[in-house]
Formats: C-alpha cells, sequence, structure tokens
C-alpha cells in the first residue's frame, strides 16, 4: 500500500510539473525531423508555422520563405536549388509538417491529469425535521494518475515514429524533384535539338524544291525530303508537348502556381563513377526513415498493448474528500471513494484491437525491409544499365552516326550516291543524338531513384 501511495505521489508531482511546462509547439519535433532530412539529402527544412502560435512571428517567417523562393527563382534552376525551392514551398508537404503539431498535441494531452470532479447533492426533508442536508465532495481518477508515466512513453514513441515518417515525405519530395528536374531539363533540350533539325530541314526543304525545279531532281527524292521534314515537324510539335507535360511536373513539385522558372540548358555530365553496390541493401536499412519509423510503431503499439494489459482489470477508481450537512444538524467530512467494478466491459475489445494492430505492424515492417532490398536491386541494376546506356551512344553508337553522315556527304558530293540515302543517313544521326539525350535522362533519373529507394545512402 505505501508504494503505491509514493507511486501516486510521484505521478501526482510529476503531472503537476507536466502541466505547468507542458508546450503544444512542435518546434523541438520539427527540428529533429529537420536534422534527420539534412543528414540523408544536405537540405534542411523550414516552416512558418514551427513557433509557439505567434501569428505574427509565423506571418513574418512565411514573408521571409516567399523571399527567399524568390530569389532561388531568379537565377536558372539547377538540381539543388530545385530541391530547396520544393522544400520551401510545396504545399503538400507542409501540410504534412501538420502531423508534427498532432502528435506533439498528444504528447502533452498523454502528460495531463483529469480534471477533479466536484460533486454535491441537497437532501430536502421528508419528516421529523424542516432542515435540508447538503452534501459536497470532490474527487480524483485515481488510476490515470497512476498510469501517466506510461502513457507519456507511448506518446513519446508515437511522437518519435510521426517525425520519422514526415522526414520520409520530405525525401520522397527531394528526390521526387530531382527526377522531375532532370526529366523536364533533358525533354527541354530534346525539343531543342528538335526545333533546330525543323529548322534545318525548312532550308533542305526549299533547296530540294529549287533544285526539282530545276530539274536536278527526281520526284522520289522530292517527295522524300518533303516526308521527312513533315516527320521532324510532327516530332517538334510532339517534343514540345513532351517538354510542357514535363515542366509542369516539375511545377507541381516546386508548389508553384505557374512555371515560372528557368531551367539550366543540359543535363550535368555523368560523374566519374557511381555507388557501390556491395553493402548498399544494408546502408539503405539503417539510413530508410519509413523503415524506422515502421519500427517505430511496433515500439509504440508494444508500449500500448502492455498498458492496456497493466490496466484492463482496472476501471475507474476515484479517490477525494466529501462533505455533508445533515438534517439532524451536525455535520461530516471525511475520505470518500468511487471505483468501477470490470463486470461487463473487461477492456476485451480494446486489448484485441491493440494486438491485431501490433501485429499487422510487424508484418508491414517485415514487408517493407523485403520491399526496400528489392527496390535497391531494382534501381541499382538501373543505375548500372543506364550508364553502360550512355557510354555505349558516346563512344560508338554516335560516332559511327557521325561517321556515315561524312561518308555518304563525300559519295553524295561525288555523284556516287543519292540524295535519299544522304538524308536517311542524316535523319540516323539526329535519332542516335535524341536517344543519347534520352539515355542521359534515364540514367539521371536511376540516380535519383537509387538515392530514393537507399534512403540518401549513396550521396
Amino acid at each position: 500500500m505505501r508504494n503505491i501511495v509514493t507511486r501516486t505521489s510521484q505521478a501526482l508531482l510529476l503531472g503537476a510539473l507536466a502541466t505547468g511546462c507542458a508546450s503544444t509547439s512542435p518546434a523541438d519535433a520539427f527540428h529533429d525531423t529537420s536534422t534527420l532530412v539534412a543528414a540523408r539529402s544536405g537540405h534542411g527544412l523550414d516552416w512558418s508555422e514551427a513557433t509557439d502560435g505567434d501569428s505574427d512571428d509565423a506571418a513574418v517567417s512565411q514573408r521571409a520563405i516567399g523571399k527567399r523562393v524568390q530569389k532561388l527563382l531568379v537565377e536558372p534552376l539547377d538540381v539543388n536549388r530545385a530541391v530547396q525551392v520544393a522544400l520551401l514551398s510545396n504545399r503538400g508537404l507542409q501540410a504534412t509538417f501538420e502531423e508534427l503539431s498532432l502528435a506533439q498535441a498528444d504528447l502533452v494531452q498523454a502528460g495531463l491529469l483529469s480534471n477533479p470532479v466536484v460533486g454535491g447533492s441537497v437532501g430536502f426533508p421528508l419528516s421529523g425535521s424542516i432542515r435540508t442536508g447538503v452534501g459536497l465532495s470532490l474527487s480524483q481518477d485515481f488510476v490515470s494518475v497512476l498510469f501517466l508515466a506510461a502513457r507519456k512513453k507511448v506518446a513519446r514513441a508515437a511522437l518519435r515514429a510521426t517525425e520519422l515518417r514526415v522526414g520520409q515525405a520530405a525525401l520522397d519530395l527531394v528526390f521526387e524533384t530531382e527526377s522531375a528536374f532532370y526529366r523536364a531539363t533533358a525533354a527541354g533540350q530534346i525539343a531543342e535539338m528538335r526545333r533546330l533539325v525543323a529548322e534545318a530541314g525548312e532550308a533542305a526543304l526549299d533547296l530540294t524544291q529549287r533544285q526539282a525545279k530545276a530539274g536536278n531532281l527526281s520526284d522520289l527524292d522530292r517527295a522524300n525530303q518533303a516526308s521527312l521534314y513533315e516527320q521532324v515537324k510532327t516530332d517538334l510539335v510532339q517534343s514540345d508537348a513532351e517538354a510542357l507535360a514535363a515542366r509542369e511536373e516539375l511545377t507541381r513539385k516546386l508548389g508553384l502556381p505557374a512555371a515560372q522558372f528557368h531551367l539550366l540548358p543540359r543535363l550535368p555530365e555523368l560523374p566519374a563513377k557511381d555507388p557501390d553496390g556491395a553493402s548498399l541493401e544494408e546502408a539503405a536499412l539503417k539510413s530508410r526513415l519509413d523503415v524506422a519509423a515502421a519500427r517505430a510503431d511496433v515500439e509504440t503499439l508494444a508500449r500500448a498493448l502492455d498498458l492496456a494489459g497493466e490496466t484492463r482489470w482496472l476501471g475507474s477508481f476515484d479517490v477525494g474528500v466529501g462533505y455533508e450537512r445533515a438534517p439532524e444538524r451536525f455535520s461530516t467530512v471525511g475520505p470518500a471513494a468511487q471505483l468501477e467494478l470490470p463486470i461487463f466491459d473487461q477492456k476485451q475489445a480494446k486489448v484485441a484491437t491493440l494486438r491485431a494492430r501490433y501485429r499487422a505492424a510487424r508484418d508491414r515492417e517485415a514487408a517493407l525491409v523485403a520491399d526496400v532490398r528489392s527496390e535497391v536491386r531494382e534501381a541499382y541494376g538501373k543505375l548500372v544499365a543506364s550508364r553502360r546506356v550512355v557510354e555505349l551512344y558516346t563512344q560508338t553508337l554516335v560516332p559511327l552516326r557521325e561517321q556515315a553522315v561524312k561518308l555518304s556527304q563525300t559519295q553524295y558530293d561525288a555523284m556516287l550516291l543519292g540524295v535519299y540515302p544522304l538524308i536517311q543517313a542524316k535523319q540516323n544521326e539526329i535519332d542516335a543524338y535524341r536517344a543519347l539525350l534520352e539515355a542521359n535522362r534515364g540514367y539521371w533519373v536511376a540516380r535519383a531513384e537509387l538515392e530514393r529507394a537507399t534512403g540518401g545512402a549513396t550521396r
């Protein structure tokens, strides 16, 4: 009995202290989340609402963030500036940050004592007295005080899981923005190349028509040249549409109302080497925040299940003091207690629900671990293949296409080759350049996918 009283006294003291100093501000949780993201991506996070609730401070911070975004948009975007803009202005990510506010509020709520209950009664005389009796009581739930520290542990574990999930959402945006950036840059580059080809094709068609009028070109060659020019124009229309779609995809990731940005004209050169794939799976399991969040969910539910088991046979138990003024002109004061008997509701449904959620959380964690390993192997395989494709185009196919054009031009000048084979050789060269650009895009998208799959472990 003495241990229970001591434990209750300590819980009351802790509850009183928590009530006095608890803050619902998610600033600390957001700082922890930002640290996790920065360690894996090199980019920190900003959130204007991570304050103590001062709306003026939040408004000032929001304006400052807006100015930073506008400053970043002045110069053409590289991939790092694009990610910075997305992390600052993507409202979907800002909405996800509010999960930290909810989890922090749950933690504060878990550390608060339940409010005391004041009761009163009036006894009207039926016979023998003309005085009215009065009763007053003040009580506090004893069980909620006893397990206050345990509830806080559950809520703190839940807050940690939320930090990890929000951090993963930010990292997903980082890597998705990188992929969108590379697609938009490559699409613009391909469209520009096709525009130059279309301009050259128009000049070639004009020359062909003049040669045909002079009788120096057959109807077949003229038809072939006209067909090639129309195909080039069609390809340009398609490339412009693809470039527009890619820019709009990037715009959505950046969180901008319109495509108010300029991109660098070319994709970056390939790095000298790629990450070593030998230990990427283990590195990903250590770095991925969604894996850590899944483990934290298991821990949270395990704590909640333990708490439910400890309190299963304890209903509400209110203790306090009562005062009564009897009609017979005497008053009494003394302790009062009220105990809930767990006869009908023994919390079996709550315990069963927690057990099911706990088992599901363990299964989700195991499934996620298996998926992560597979995603890493797939992403690494794509990266290796993409680099090989770029090397084949750069070292072999494009030089061969260029050589074929030079030889065709030489034979055409010597009147040993017709105009259509020369045109076909040039078309093959153009196709090789386009394929090289697409291969470069494929490499950088694959690299961003590998970074996503490893949780930033390849940086």
